[in-house]
């Protein structure tokens, strides 16, 4: 039974016309819903698991539902978005969809064998994850290419780049360092984080120290705690996926011009770095007034909120600075200046 959205699509049309605020609000719905959803996932929010399964399907739905369809003659070569002709590129040269399928396949197996076989901790981490869910989307890339080209190369596209900057880095490092901490990500958590960390709550009144990547508060009740700030803690994770987020949609989706690219570029780094330091603060905080036990809950699951509250700001404004043509969509049109 084959499934045919043709209707919702023409009730979308008639609801949220291309162009419109409307439409603009379900685009960012679409995109922070599928990147937030994959970030729960990812990172491991235990309490929220199944929220982050949902919102990664809504969101990847509404994007394939929202996105605006060429009518007319099929794409010239050289007027197709960079993300597809890479991807087409990619996979002419291992040698066909079918090809790509069977790397995917391999990943998957390569990541089954290595915990079951290799790894000291056979669970599944966020690596694991990650890559497993990189490895389904090209085991799936023949069998939806045709009927939803566009999203499953935005889908192989930022799958394929958290895996670059996320997976594969914190692998390496693992592997080289015995499970260490370079000295570039000391120097980071320390004077990034946990010194800035340390100095927020006591500006707020909250007695605490820094020293390395450790945090030290003593809390309402008198006792005295120790924080550690790890990778997670660190913002990689927020980051990468952000980063991967931002590249697959402008590659894929809009395509900005140079300047542009590189003022929201650095505007979402900053506003990810300073949304990741305020969900620190947040959690000393509530670990100052009620202690260890809720400390550990805010760690699992305020992170996500946060997430959402700042990316939600950050996809309106690209969108908004799309919707007034400074940008190439799809490919297809000729780059406007606007001043």
């Amino acid at each position: 039974m084959r499934l045919d959205l043709g209707p919702l699509r023409e009730w979308i049309e008639r609801v949220a016309p291309d162009g419109t605020p409307r439409r603009k609000v379900l685009q960012i719905l679409a995109v922070v819903l599928f990147v937030e959803g994959l970030s729960v996932i990812v990172m491991f929010s235990y309490a929220w698991v199944g929220l982050g399964i949902l919102s990664l399907l809504i969101g990847g739905a509404m994007l394939a539902l929202l996105h605006r369809r060429q009518e007319g003659p099929a794409e010239a070569k050289d007027k197709r978005p960079p993300g597809l002709a890479l991807v087409d590129r990619v996979v002419e040269l291992v040698g066909g969809r079918y090809a790509v399928m069977a790397v995917g396949v391999a990943v998957v197996g390569l990541v089954l064998a290595y915990n079951w076989a290799v790894s000291p901790r056979p669970e599944f981490g966020d690596v694991d994850t990650i890559t497993i869910f990189f490895g389904a989307v090209m085991v799936a890339y023949p069998f939806i290419v045709d009927r939803f080209k566009v999203e499953a190369t935005f889908a192989l596209v930022f799958l394929g780049l958290v895996v670059l900057f996320l997976a594969l880095p914190q692998a390496v490092s693992g592997i080289l360092s015995g499970g260490g901490v370079s000295s570039a990500s000391s120097w980071y958590v320390h004077y990034m984080l946990a010194a800035p960390f340390s100095g927020i709550l006591d500006l707020i009144g909250i007695p605490s120290s820094s020293t390395g990547n450790v945090v030290t508060i003593q809390f309402q009740d008198g006792t005295v705690n120790t924080l550690a700030i790890s990778a997670y803690c660190a913002g990689m994770y927020s980051f990468s996926i952000f980063l991967s987020a931002f590249v697959s949609f402008v590659l894929v989706f809009e395509r900005m011009k140079p300047r542009t690219l590189l003022l929201v570029l650095g505007l979402g780094l900053l506003t990810a770095y300073l949304g990741n330091l305020f969900r620190m603060v947040i959690i000393g905080v509530v670990g100052y007034r009620w202690g260890m036990g809720a400390l550990l809950w805010a760690h699992e699951n305020v992170g996500w909120v946060i997430f959402l509250a700042w990316s939600s700001l950050f996809w309106w404004y690209i969108l908004s600075r799309v919707s007034r043509g400074d940008h190439v969509r799809s490919g297809t049109e000729e780059i406007v200046e606007t001043e």
